[in-house]
């Protein structure tokens, strides 16, 4: 199914083809229909929801729509928000049950942003126990005995099923883009730092950052201009700075150390993208990482472990039957991180950045594996986020981009990575090489190639 985009909706309100309140119908029909199969959210405001919606069907009789959407470019969007944002009038959990139905006194930036830019906050979404451990009860929309991926599940599998047009997330090691190719959608993780996290349940603050879900590039860049911190300045747009004066995009193209770990459907799609956006005109060549890079999985494990450790050790220690076996596994590992380990991960984290943007200096972005394959069998397992990792800790821009399913009818998705602070120039690249892939693998499975599951 074919679900409405933000933009698109947002012409329609425009030339007075629909009111927010229709607009708003058209979800919450959809959310009522599949929210007890799917389960992907943990708490709804439907009420304040069509009461806003209301507030603005009447300015929109009052007001030039250009004039609002100008003011408030993401206006009468419902959006979800994941469960580990703040939000003042809607409980704030961080899918631990201790949190259950618990009240902050704040909305988290990025929540107070998208109110200013006028979207509608619809609900809260599911996380993964303190976005790390334990699953929440979500399910893949395209298969529900299978995970929607985590820890941002109920986000990715909301906008997925065509609950909400967009849903935030975050990202500490594979957050966003795991999920996102799970479910077949976009998945966006801006460059460290650009978004502001105020608010946002910390688990390592050297690699948290916040996420978009979105069913479109154009809506990803439409939410990413909208929470964009207002003192960070980006590159100009221009053709000639994104494409380092070639009028072709330039893609390394890393299979990463850990290519034998990708299951062999996803292998062939793989390559059969790099053929298709390559006939298209995409100049893209094989590059191997820097052997300095081969050790990046325990690495930002080990920043991850002593983050989530240092910021929520307590509960392990004062609510240990609460905790879940696989979060006690890690908080156990991060009490077991001393200074000096934790430092040498800080300085291996320097050195991988300064090795990936060697590879970036010749290149406009990187082409690479996002998941090891489709999404597993069971939702106890939300997947690795291995082939997530080591962009993550570099800080730079991610994209999951979805290229198809296989003869399951499970998506599959590939991974475009850009340069620090080059979010824009990396979303026109992914444009670029969208069109060749929707034409080529939009729901088309893989030829010859089906996924086995023991």
């Amino acid at each position: 199914m074919v679900h409405p985009t933000a933009t698109e909706s947002l012409t329609k309100i425009r030339d007075h083809e629909q009111l927010p309140s229709q607009l708003l119908d058209t979800y919450l029909t959809r959310l009522q229909q599949r929210e007890p199969a799917i389960q992907a959210w943990t708490s709804l405001a439907i009420a304040p929801a069509r009461d806003q919606a209301i507030a603005l069907d009447q300015q929109l009789r009052d007001h030039p729509p250009d004039e609002l959407l100008s003011a408030r470019p993401l206006w009468g969007i419902p959006i979800g928000v994941k469960d580990i944002f703040s939000t003042v009038d809607m409980p704030t959990g961080w899918g631990f049950p201790l949190y259950d139905g618990r009240y902050l006194t704040e909305d988290a930036a990025v929540v107070s942003r998208l109110k200013a830019a006028g979207a509608i906050i619809l609900g809260k979404t599911v996380t993964t126990e303190l976005a790390t451990a334990a699953p929440g009860p979500t399910a893949n929309p395209h298969n529900l005995h299978h995970s929607p991926g985590g820890s941002s599940s109920g986000s990715a599998a909301a906008v997925a099923d065509g609950m909400v047009p967009i849903a935030i997330g975050s990202q500490t090691m594979g957050s966003v883009l795991r999920p996102a190719a799970y479910c077949g959608i976009f998945g966006f993780k801006p460059s460290f730092g650009l978004i502001a996290r105020t608010g946002m349940m910390s688990v390592a603050s050297e690699l948290d950052q916040v996420g978009i879900f979105a069913n479109c590039i154009d809506d990803v860049r439409l939410v990413f201009d909208g929470l964009l911190n207002p003192e960070h300045s980006l590159p100009e747009d221009t053709e000639k700075s994104l494409l380092q004066g070639s009028s072709l995009p330039r893609l390394a193209w890393i299979k990463t150390p850990h290519w034998h770990d990708v299951e062999p459907v996803t292998q062939a799609r793989l390559q059969q993208v790099v053929d298709a956006i390559s006939q298209a005109g995409t100049i893209i060549h094989p590059v191997e990482l820097s052997a300095r890079c081969t050790d990046y999985w325990d690495t930002i494990q080990t920043l991850c472990a002593h983050g989530l450790y240092q910021h929520h050790g307590g509960l392990m220690a004062n609510y240990p039957s609460r905790c879940s076996p696989k979060l006690k596994e890690w908080m156990m590992r991060g009490q077991g991180i001393d200074a000096s380990t934790y430092a040498r991960a800080v300085a291996k984290q320097k050195q991988y950045q300064v090795d990936v943007d060697a590879i970036l200096s010749n290149y406009d972005a990187i082409f690479t594996p996002v998941t090891s394959g489709p999404a597993p069998l069971g939702l106890e397992n939300t997947g690795s986020p291995l082939f997530c990792g080591l962009w993550t800790l570099c800080g730079l821009p991610a994209l999951n981009i979805p290229v198809g399913k296989t003869s399951e009818g499970l998506p599959l998705g590939c991974q475009l990575v850009g340069r620090r602070n080059h979010d824009r120039q990396l979303l026109q690249i992914a444009q670029y090489c969208w069109s060749p892939i929707q034409s080529r693998f939009g729901g088309v499975e893989v030829p010859g190639a089906s996924v086995q599951y023991g």
